[in-house]
Protein backbone atom coordinates (compact mmCIF):
# COMPACT_ATOMS: atom_id res chain seq x y z
CA UNK A 1 0.00 0.00 0.00
CA UNK A 2 1.32 2.89 -0.92
CA UNK A 3 1.52 6.14 1.70
CA UNK A 4 -0.04 8.49 -0.38
CA UNK A 5 0.51 12.05 -1.20
CA UNK A 6 2.20 14.44 1.38
CA UNK A 7 -0.44 15.58 4.40
CA UNK A 8 -0.18 16.13 8.21
CA UNK A 9 -3.81 15.62 9.25
CA UNK A 10 -6.51 13.28 7.04
CA UNK A 11 -9.82 13.38 7.85
CA UNK A 12 -12.26 9.75 7.13
CA UNK A 13 -15.95 10.84 7.52
CA UNK A 14 -19.07 8.75 6.75
CA UNK A 15 -21.77 7.38 8.24
CA UNK A 16 -21.72 4.41 11.23
CA UNK A 17 -20.81 0.95 9.94
CA UNK A 18 -18.88 1.66 6.43
CA UNK A 19 -15.36 0.38 7.66
CA UNK A 20 -13.77 3.80 8.42
CA UNK A 21 -12.04 2.69 11.51
CA UNK A 22 -10.01 -0.48 10.48
CA UNK A 23 -8.89 2.00 6.95
CA UNK A 24 -7.89 4.80 9.50
CA UNK A 25 -6.18 1.89 11.59
CA UNK A 26 -4.34 0.49 8.21
CA UNK A 27 -3.87 4.16 6.74
CA UNK A 28 -1.89 5.03 9.99
CA UNK A 29 0.35 2.13 9.94
CA UNK A 30 2.03 2.67 6.73
CA UNK A 31 1.76 6.36 6.99
CA UNK A 32 3.07 6.57 10.65
CA UNK A 33 0.08 9.18 11.87
CA UNK A 34 -1.71 8.25 15.07
CA UNK A 35 -5.60 7.61 14.83
CA UNK A 36 -8.12 9.64 16.79
CA UNK A 37 -11.35 8.43 16.77
CA UNK A 38 -14.54 11.01 16.75
CA UNK A 39 -16.75 8.69 18.99
CA UNK A 40 -13.95 8.72 21.84
CA UNK A 41 -13.71 12.56 21.17
CA UNK A 42 -18.42 12.39 21.84
CA UNK A 43 -18.32 9.46 24.27
CA UNK A 44 -16.27 12.34 26.35
CA UNK A 45 -17.80 15.61 25.80
CA UNK A 46 -20.97 13.33 27.08
CA UNK A 47 -19.04 12.17 30.26
CA UNK A 48 -17.68 16.05 30.39
CA UNK A 49 -21.14 18.12 29.63
CA UNK A 50 -23.96 17.13 31.93
CA UNK A 51 -27.30 16.56 29.87
CA UNK A 52 -28.90 19.85 31.64
CA UNK A 53 -25.96 21.85 30.21
CA UNK A 54 -25.62 19.90 26.42
CA UNK A 55 -28.58 18.70 25.85
CA UNK A 56 -27.61 17.99 22.11
CA UNK A 57 -24.34 15.61 23.09
CA UNK A 58 -27.06 13.31 24.93
CA UNK A 59 -30.19 13.21 22.15
CA UNK A 60 -29.48 9.71 20.78
CA UNK A 61 -29.11 8.10 24.01
CA UNK A 62 -33.00 8.96 24.95
CA UNK A 63 -35.64 6.40 23.76
CA UNK A 64 -38.06 9.19 22.86
CA UNK A 65 -35.62 10.34 20.20
CA UNK A 66 -35.90 7.30 18.06
CA UNK A 67 -39.71 7.51 17.63
CA UNK A 68 -39.46 10.92 15.53
CA UNK A 69 -39.70 11.72 11.76
CA UNK A 70 -36.47 10.20 10.08
CA UNK A 71 -35.97 14.24 8.81
CA UNK A 72 -35.78 14.55 12.27
CA UNK A 73 -33.61 12.03 12.90
CA UNK A 74 -30.76 13.16 10.36
CA UNK A 75 -31.29 17.22 11.51
CA UNK A 76 -30.50 15.97 14.80
CA UNK A 77 -27.10 14.17 13.30
CA UNK A 78 -26.33 17.19 11.25
CA UNK A 79 -26.08 19.78 14.44
CA UNK A 80 -24.69 16.87 16.35
CA UNK A 81 -22.18 16.53 14.38
CA UNK A 82 -21.31 20.45 13.73
CA UNK A 83 -20.72 20.40 17.68
CA UNK A 84 -18.39 17.52 17.64
CA UNK A 85 -16.36 18.52 14.42
CA UNK A 86 -16.00 22.32 15.71
CA UNK A 87 -15.04 20.79 19.20
CA UNK A 88 -11.78 19.24 17.27
CA UNK A 89 -10.47 22.83 16.35
CA UNK A 90 -7.54 23.32 18.27
CA UNK A 91 -6.61 19.63 18.10
CA UNK A 92 -6.55 20.06 14.03
CA UNK A 93 -4.55 22.73 14.60
CA UNK A 94 -1.81 21.71 17.16
CA UNK A 95 -1.18 18.96 14.63
CA UNK A 96 -0.55 21.27 12.04
CA UNK A 97 1.57 23.03 13.58
CA UNK A 98 3.64 20.57 15.25
CA UNK A 99 3.07 18.74 11.47
CA UNK A 100 2.28 15.32 13.81
CA UNK A 101 0.84 13.25 11.24
CA UNK A 102 -2.84 12.12 12.30
CA UNK A 103 -6.29 10.41 10.56
CA UNK A 104 -9.19 11.32 12.50
CA UNK A 105 -12.22 9.17 11.79
CA UNK A 106 -15.95 9.26 12.57
CA UNK A 107 -19.35 10.00 11.88
CA UNK A 108 -19.36 13.38 13.23
CA UNK A 109 -17.17 14.77 11.07
CA UNK A 110 -19.07 17.13 8.64
CA UNK A 111 -17.80 18.15 5.19
CA UNK A 112 -17.25 21.25 5.98
CA UNK A 113 -15.34 21.19 8.81
CA UNK A 114 -12.67 18.12 7.30
CA UNK A 115 -12.52 20.99 3.65
CA UNK A 116 -11.55 24.46 5.93
CA UNK A 117 -8.64 26.05 4.78
CA UNK A 118 -7.82 26.89 8.66
CA UNK A 119 -8.23 25.74 11.48
CA UNK A 120 -7.81 28.41 15.01
CA UNK A 121 -5.87 30.05 12.66
CA UNK A 122 -3.43 27.88 11.49
CA UNK A 123 -3.42 27.49 7.80
CA UNK A 124 -3.95 23.93 6.57
CA UNK A 125 -2.95 24.57 3.01
CA UNK A 126 -1.85 21.26 1.36
CA UNK A 127 -0.90 19.81 5.17
CA UNK A 128 -5.09 18.85 5.33
CA UNK A 129 -6.96 15.75 3.15
CA UNK A 130 -10.35 14.80 3.62
CA UNK A 131 -11.87 11.56 2.34
CA UNK A 132 -15.50 10.87 2.78
CA UNK A 133 -16.85 6.94 2.75
CA UNK A 134 -19.90 6.26 1.75
CA UNK A 135 -22.41 3.08 1.03
CA UNK A 136 -25.16 3.67 -0.52
CA UNK A 137 -26.66 0.54 -1.69
CA UNK A 138 -27.19 -0.17 2.39
CA UNK A 139 -30.30 -1.03 2.99
CA UNK A 140 -32.22 -1.38 6.10
CA UNK A 141 -31.59 -4.77 6.67
CA UNK A 142 -28.07 -3.73 8.43
CA UNK A 143 -28.38 -4.58 11.78
CA UNK A 144 -29.27 -2.99 14.31
CA UNK A 145 -26.26 -4.50 15.86
CA UNK A 146 -23.09 -2.79 13.71
CA UNK A 147 -24.80 0.40 14.22
CA UNK A 148 -26.09 0.17 17.64
CA UNK A 149 -22.28 0.36 18.78
CA UNK A 150 -22.37 4.33 18.09
CA UNK A 151 -26.10 4.87 18.96
CA UNK A 152 -27.30 2.59 21.13
CA UNK A 153 -29.90 0.16 20.70
CA UNK A 154 -32.80 1.38 18.82
CA UNK A 155 -35.40 0.47 16.05
CA UNK A 156 -33.51 -1.20 13.25
CA UNK A 157 -35.39 0.79 10.79
CA UNK A 158 -35.14 4.07 12.85
CA UNK A 159 -31.68 3.20 12.82
CA UNK A 160 -31.59 2.47 8.87
CA UNK A 161 -33.63 5.36 8.00
CA UNK A 162 -30.91 7.72 9.81
CA UNK A 163 -28.18 6.19 8.45
CA UNK A 164 -29.50 6.77 4.41
CA UNK A 165 -30.70 10.41 5.33
CA UNK A 166 -27.53 11.17 6.83
CA UNK A 167 -25.50 9.47 3.72
CA UNK A 168 -27.38 11.56 1.41
CA UNK A 169 -26.69 14.51 3.28
CA UNK A 170 -22.87 13.81 3.52
CA UNK A 171 -22.43 12.96 0.19
CA UNK A 172 -24.15 16.59 -0.86
CA UNK A 173 -21.96 19.08 1.29
CA UNK A 174 -19.20 16.81 0.36
CA UNK A 175 -19.14 17.48 -3.55
CA UNK A 176 -20.32 20.68 -2.85
CA UNK A 177 -17.17 20.87 -0.97
CA UNK A 178 -14.73 19.39 -3.53
CA UNK A 179 -14.35 16.60 -0.77
CA UNK A 180 -13.35 13.15 -2.79
CA UNK A 181 -15.83 10.15 -1.90
CA UNK A 182 -14.89 6.72 -1.81
CA UNK A 183 -17.35 3.78 -1.62
CA UNK A 184 -17.25 1.72 1.27
CA UNK A 185 -17.53 -1.55 -0.69
CA UNK A 186 -15.56 -3.56 -0.82
CA UNK A 187 -14.07 -2.85 2.19
CA UNK A 188 -11.26 -5.19 2.26
CA UNK A 189 -8.68 -2.97 0.41
CA UNK A 190 -10.74 0.07 1.31
CA UNK A 191 -7.49 1.40 2.88
CA UNK A 192 -5.50 1.46 -0.11
CA UNK A 193 -8.86 2.98 -2.24
CA UNK A 194 -8.94 5.58 0.17
CA UNK A 195 -5.46 6.50 -0.62
CA UNK A 196 -5.01 6.77 -4.14
CA UNK A 197 -7.73 9.73 -3.89
CA UNK A 198 -5.47 11.89 -1.79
Amino acid sequence: MSPGSDWTVLFLGGPMAVGKTNAAKRIAVVTGASVLQVDDVWLALQRGIDPTDGPLLHTFASAEVWTRPATELVALARELAELVSSSLELVVAHHLEREDRVVIEGMWLTPEFATRVAYAGTAAKDRRRAVFVLDEQSAPQTSAAAHGRTLGMADPVAIAALRAGYTRWLRTQALMRGAPIVDARPTSRLAERILTVL
